[in-house]
């Protein structure tokens, strides 16, 4: 019996995991996951905690973790699938060896890394001192927090400035925060209570490079609505507590400074003596998605870099990338275990939904085709529940759509 090990709980160790479950039996192999956390963390939501509007309080507290939160006993309840939640602190490829925090050791006949990514601040004095982060749920929760904090303030009188963000990225993950904190602001300002600014800081020529000229259109537009400003070709050079200096010396100040401007991979990957790493830290894999010099070692997610053939260009760091790796990974193992050819990753991710504040979205499902507004929205409704009945009973799929919905749908 050969024993699996996968080290993370995101989205391409979960189907992993789940795929090896139904590919190998229990004489055939070991399946263990270990993550330092009990509950898996639905990622594309997180904005949504960051800018959801409530009283602060352990009920409201406990409903927004819940609905990006997904217990791993609910994952792989039924299956052969081990969970362990244990802090991973070392790894011996030579000795095919994993030690947690709490000195246990998992030995390992294919050891499978979905390490996941930690926020980049690129060296720029002050990020890591005064900007808020936006990578786990903790820093969602603290976010959330203060900004309810600062309406409340001015709410009760005792505040007559606008509050001010500045969302320093203009990627998706930094326009759909900035479109959710525009309609949260936008509900309050409906009582008369407070005014409000929000500003986008991107040091490329335009937000969103990466799509069309039509589609970047669109977002722009609907972000113009919500009275959120972008600053272009504006590169963050310090941030203080209510400030940052953009190169070229114009200062932007502000109440919150959110930091979106990128991630890059969990630091501990430089730990693994004889991982080879490229030059901003991630695993470089070949076309099966093993770890170069290492055929019982796969990575998968933000934690590797894969160069598409056809582009010559790293591809994307999405979530449905990270299940389709995730597939082709179990895959693999499948078939070193009963001894069969492997099959190479063939990338797609040419869809993508971007959120754009309240029940509204820019969905670009086909070369085709891209529908925006309403309809967007729902596309991006029924591909959160896709996924939730990828890894969920029917039954509790339902209940944390429903939840998602009726929480976050408070902004809307």
């Amino acid at each position: 019996m050969k024993k699996v090990l996968i080290i993370g709980g995101g989205f391409g160790g979960i189907r992993t995991a789940l795929d090896l479950d139904k590919k190998l039996s229990t004489k055939e192999a070991e399946i263990v996951l270990v993550d330092k956390n009990n509950s898996h963390l639905f990622l594309p939501a997180l904005y949504e905690v960051g800018s959801a509007v409530g009283k602060w309080a352990d009920r409201y507290h406990v409903e927004l973790r819940r609905t990006v939160n997904i217990p791993y006993a609910d994952i792989f309840e039924g299956t052969k699938v081990n969970f362990v939640q244990a802090a991973i602190t070392g790894i011996d490829l030579e000795k095919k060896e994993a030690a947690s925090g709490g000195g246990r050791i998992f030995a390992y006949d294919y050891l499978v890394l979905g390490l996941g990514a930690e926020t980049d601040t690129f060296g720029i004095p002050g990020v890591s001192e005064y900007a808020y982060k936006f990578k786990n749920l903790d820093e969602a929760l603290f976010l959330n927090q203060k900004v309810n904090e600062a309406f409340q303030v001015a709410k009760e009188g005792r505040r007559s400035s606008p509050v001010g963000f500045i969302v320093a990225g203009g990627g998706f993950n930094g326009i759909e925060l900035a479109a959710e904190l525009a309609s949260l602001a936008g509900n309050l300002q409906k009582t008369k209570t407070v005014g409000y600014n929000i500003k986008i800081v991107e040091a490329a020529p335009q937000i969103l490079p990466m799509i069309s000229e039509k589609e970047r259109g669109i977002i722009r537009k609907r972000l113009t609505n919500l009275k959120i400003e972008i600053l272009e070709n504006s590169k963050i050079t310090e941030v203080g507590s209510n400030f940052v200096q953009i190169d070229g010396g114009q200062k932007h100040e502000a109440d919150f400074i959110i930091w979106a401007a990128g991630i890059r991979a969990s630091s501990f990957l430089k730990n693994i003596f004889g991982l080879r790493l490229d030059e901003k830290g991630k695993m470089l894999v070949n076309n099966f998605l093993q770890a170069e010099g290492w055929a019982d070692v796969f990575g998968l997610g933000d934690n590797t870099v894969f160069v598409d053939e056809a582009t010559k260009k790293p591809i994307p760091g999405l979530a449905y990338v990270a299940v389709d790796e995730g597939k082709v990974v179990a895959e693999n193992i499948e078939r070193l275990i009963k001894n069969k050819q492997l099959k190479s990753y063939q990338p797609f991710y040419n869809v993508w939904i971007a959120p754009v504040g309240g029940k509204f979205a820019v969905a670009h499902l086909t070369k085709r085709l891209t529908i925006s507004g309403f309809w967007g929205w729902v596309a991006r409704e029924l591909v959160d529940f896709r996924y939730f009945l990828s890894i969920l009973p029917v039954s509790k799929a339902v209940s944390l759509l429903s939840e998602e919905i009726s929480v976050f749908g408070k902004n809307d």
